[in-house]
């Protein structure tokens, strides 16, 4: 979408009498898959550009693009970045609604999510969300098992986003802790099939990180326990055979275990 508006500016003195034209440009560009359609406004007196707005820039704002209007406040600036940022609004609009003009067989498809909100009483309340559709016709409903929640349900109106799109959401209070009981389902014909939904919750990355170091310490145990034993028993096979006649009133094993907590002295026999 692309749009001109100027007008004259006039002067005059004791001598001559001069004139000035004074234009905007606004544009508006959609970009389908790469992201918001981006919004450009330049203004020109006679052929120089002054001031420059973009959308993409990162931090959006009306700028100078000449020496002399450089001399102007702050003031000046916040409000024709206002005024952009107004305009920029009612060319998004526009654009949605020219966009569906030329294709009209397709509808925005709503983003949905479930928040979920704890109340008095060890109750929870489950809040299904419907962003950015379009047109505003749409279903919402919660199950229980299965089961429509109609009467149990509260919904809202569908309320306009101020971009085109359209916005609503259902709630259900549950008790906590039966959560995966209740499902959102969400009809649009901006989807090729229904949503369902539900409220999950994906275990902390600390507490998996937590739990594969005590998985690898187990394992690890199990593994020197294990060489210990068969040293233990090899240990025991070579002294008969050899005769030495070395006695222990307890297993080897026992006693390395209790030297090493300094309970049994073991002055003639050590754990290796």
């Amino acid at each position: 979408i692309w749009e001109q508006a100027g007008g004259t500016l006039s002067g005059s003195s004791m001598s001559q009498v001069c004139s000035h034209s004074l234009r905007y440009f606004r544009t508006i560009e959609s970009r389908p898959g790469l992201g918001e359609p981006r919004y450009m406004e330049v203004g020109y007196v006679d052929d120089t550009q002054f001031v420059r707005f973009d959308s993409d820039a990162e931090t959006p704002r009306m700028e100078p693009r000449t020496p002399w209007v450089e001399r102007e406040g702050p003031e000046y600036w916040e409000r024709n970045t206002q005024i952009a940022k107004g305009t920029e609004q009612t060319f998004r609009v526009n654009l949605r609604t020219l966009l569906r003009y030329y294709n009209q067989s397709e509808g925005d498809r709503p983003k949905a999510h479930v928040t979920h909100h704890p109340v008095l009483k060890g109750d929870v309340t489950l809040r299904c969300w419907a962003l950015d559709f379009y047109p505003a016709e749409i279903s919402m409903t919660w199950q229980r098992d299965g089961e429509d929640l109609i009467q149990d349900m509260e919904l809202v109106e569908t309320r306009p986003a101020g971009d085109g799109t359209f916005q609503k959401w259902a709630a259900v209070v549950v008790p906590s802790g039966e959560e995966q009981r209740y499902t959102c389902h969400v009809v649009h014909e901006g989807l090729t099939q229904p949503l369902t939904l539900r409220w999950g919750k994906k275990p902390p990355q600390s507490m998996v990180t937590i739990m594969a170091i005590i998985a690898v310490l187990v394992l690890l145990g199990a593994v020197i326990i294990a060489a210990v034993v068969a040293f233990v028993r090899k240990r025991r096979r070579n002294t008969g055979r050899k005769g030495q006649g070395l006695v222990l009133s307890q297993p080897l094993l026992e006693v390395c275990s209790a030297s090493l907590m300094g309970n049994i002295h073991t002055p003639h026999c050590s754990c290796l």
